[in-house]
């Protein structure tokens, strides 16, 4: 089933929070008109998660339940190319990142990343495959037993203008490893086509770290491309209740996480080039380059999870100056984001997604975005007005606990493998209310307790700590 609907969209450029590169002296408003069709090409899909093209325009994408589907020629094959067994599927895991070889034509290799488990340990794995008579065969594992959880398991996969792989790996909800070069989470990996080591990645002559890291000091990035001409590299990351990032990939720098976030600084990190507070859960990311749409050509198209959109990012001299929204609130979370060899854009909805994403009818999607009747004449954009969002979500205090603390000590103060309970009174850093303020506003980042301060303010941290307090209290009879 194909289904049309017409939009003509008039979007206000509005900003959210950015850093110093920020030109506040000539501010105002400007609108934009985008005219688009939006096609509705498959339904009833699991959360589509990536989306890629064959040379000869056939579709592939990849659904998280670990089917490999095939669009083509307007019609969706029902059988799958391929079904992945025995893979992970807890919350965010599954079979997740697709990359095509730029030699494709040659070689017919394709590129696929999943979550699998081995005892009591969940692993990411990257696999190359030959893709022949619409099915995988050849299966050579690029790299594996990167440690992955239900969250932050990143794993987007690109091929960069040097034909080296790109994959991006979150910090498998341990911040502390994303600072650790020891270790691949939290990281930005560059190998080989064949998994090899390239000679001139940052670490490979260092006896103490990794020799696959680009770049490191990463939460969960979920998005990553090359801009054209310059072929610099762009990321979108998840961040801590808030604090989603933008950022441009540096060889070998470090971005932070978990002893900056947010607007942050700090001598040798790397603050974003713009950081989203409240939080639009940002996933992939690509820069158009077609003239179909020429408003779009040469920009940042952003998919929203949270934020329910796309998100088109306009850049200049390397610092991004505008920003638009399309798509709000219309599809639901948006997850995945191609352009096609038509110039057209698909993107795939991710709404079968507990407990973010509530299921609908017909759900999850394939999109499709097409001009409409109408011009679409690029525009010029000298100003840009500064927006402080505000959060219409009811921050209780349980609500900013469970989003900065549970993942390590549990919903209910329990404790996980990762830090012990806080309710047997038996507490290694605090003894009251004035140090657990202390560890909340500066953190303990060697062990892994990011520094809230910057993220939340100082009624909230006085809020969790009473709640902390007061849970941990003995019990009555």
């Amino acid at each position: 089933m194909k289904l049309k609907v017409y939009f003509t969209c008039f979007i206000i450029i509005s900003f959210i929070v950015l850093g110093s590169s920020v030109n506040k002296k000539h501010l105002q408003q400007e609108t934009v008109s985008i005219n688009f069709e939006v096609d509705t090409l498959a339904q009833g899909l699991i959360v589509p998660w990536e989306i890629a093209f064959l040379p000869d325009k056939t579709m592939l994408f990849t659904e998280r339940n670990g089917n490999l589907r095939i669009f083509r020629d307007n019609e969706l094959l029902k059988k799958p190319a391929f079904t992945f067994k025995n893979i992970e599927t807890t919350k965010k895991m599954g079979l997740l990142g697709l990359t095509i070889h730029p030699d494709f034509s040659k070689n017919k290799q394709i590129y696929l990343a999943y979550n699998y488990r081995i005892k009591e340990k969940s692993l990411l794995r990257v696999v190359r495959f030959e893709f022949r008579n619409d099915t995988l065969i050849k299966p050579a594992v690029i790299i594996e037993s990167i440690e992955a959880n239900p969250n932050h398991t990143g794993c987007r996969l690109v091929f960069g203008p040097d034909k080296k792989l790109y994959i991006t790996t979150g910090d498998a909800d341990h911040s502390i490893l994303a600072q650790d070069l020891k270790t691949l989470n939290g990281k930005i990996l560059r190998l080989n086509d064949d998994g090899s080591i390239p000679a001139d990645n940052p670490f490979v002559k260092s006896d103490t770290a990794r020799k696959e890291i680009w770049s490191y000091g990463h939460r969960n990035p979920q998005g990553i491309d090359f801009q054209p001409n310059t072929g610099h590299l762009y990321s979108s990351e998840h961040g801590p209740s808030g604090g989603d990032e933008i950022n441009r990939i540096l060889k070998a720098a470090n971005y932070g996480w978990p002893i900056i976030h947010h607007t942050g600084t700090k001598k040798g990190m790397i603050s974003p080039l713009v950081e989203y507070t409240p939080s639009i859960a940002p996933s992939k990311l690509i820069f158009y380059t077609s003239d179909v749409f020429p408003n779009l050509k040469g920009d940042i198209l952003l998919a929203s999870l949270r934020g329910e959109s796309i998100i088109r990012l306009g850049l200049n001299k390397g610092k991004i100056v505008e920003q638009e929204v399309l798509l709000k609130n219309k599809y639901g979370r948006i997850r995945a984001i191609t352009e096609g060899p038509d110039g057209f854009i698909y993107v795939s909805t991710s709404q079968m997604d507990p407990p973010e994403g509530t299921p609908r009818p017909g759900y999850d999607m394939l999109l499709r975005l097409r001009p409409a009747d109408g011009e679409n004449k690029r525009q010029s954009f000298e100003n840009f007005k500064i927006v402080k969002l505000q959060n219409n979500e009811v921050n209780t205090t349980k609500l900013i606990y469970k989003q900065l603390c549970s993942s390590c000590h549990g919903e209910n103060l329990e404790g996980t493998e990762k830090a012990e309970s806080l309710l047997d009174g038996k507490w290694n850093y605090v003894s009251n209310k004035k140090d657990i303020l202390n560890i909340l506003k500066n953190g303990i980042t060697e062990k892994g307790m990011p520094a809230w301060e910057g993220a939340i303010n100082q009624s909230n941290m006085e809020k969790i700590a009473d709640y902390i307090l007061n849970m941990s209290a003995p019990k009555k009879d």
